[in-house]
């Protein structure tokens, strides 16, 4: 469900060369980390709601809509000193990590404008960038049941 921007941000969305623009805050959650791992992509970090979220650079492309497609978002952040990166060669990829994603304005970091929280997929690692996948497993078009009768597999019951 959508949430109601603020005034400021609709303000600040309709200017051509606006004044501070929405900042990402991303918040990496794995059961083997104690606590999750905070980034904002800007220049310097950020206090929001009692959090602190360290100054990274990132690429974070939202989810698309495309028909007949699972929405899928991508991620691109800087393996500076091997940390996210050594994350996700220890957990096979970032398996079971999950993202959680907001959007606020550098003048009121405590109000949260928008917020995902997606799945890590599909993650490379070189030595300057991490990049993966986020989304949701397609369990729609998963069978129900883990073995299908068809006359192939087992033409005795037919």
């Amino acid at each position: 469900m959508a949430r109601l921007k603020s005034a400021r941000y609709r303000a600040q969305a309709q200017v051509l060369s606006a004044e501070e623009r929405p900042l990402y805050l991303l918040e990496l959650r794995h059961a083997l980390l104690p606590q999750p791992e905070r980034f904002v992509n800007d220049t310097a970090d950020l206090l929001s709601n009692g959090q602190n979220y360290v100054a990274t650079r990132f690429l974070f492309t939202p989810p698309n809509d495309q028909d007949k497609q699972t929405p899928r978002a991508r991620l691109a952040i800087g393996n500076v000193g091997a940390g996210v990166g050594a994350f996700f060669e220890r957990t096979n990829g970032g398996k079971g990590a999950s993202l959680r994603v907001l959007q606020v304005m550098r003048s009121q970091p405590d109000l949260i404008e928008d917020e995902l929280v997606l799945d890590v997929t599909n993650v490379e690692v070189d030595s300057t960038t991490a990049s993966g996948q986020l989304g949701y497993d397609d369990v729609l078009n998963k069978p129900g049941t883990s073995y299908t009768y068809r006359p192939e597999t087992a033409p005795g019951i037919f």
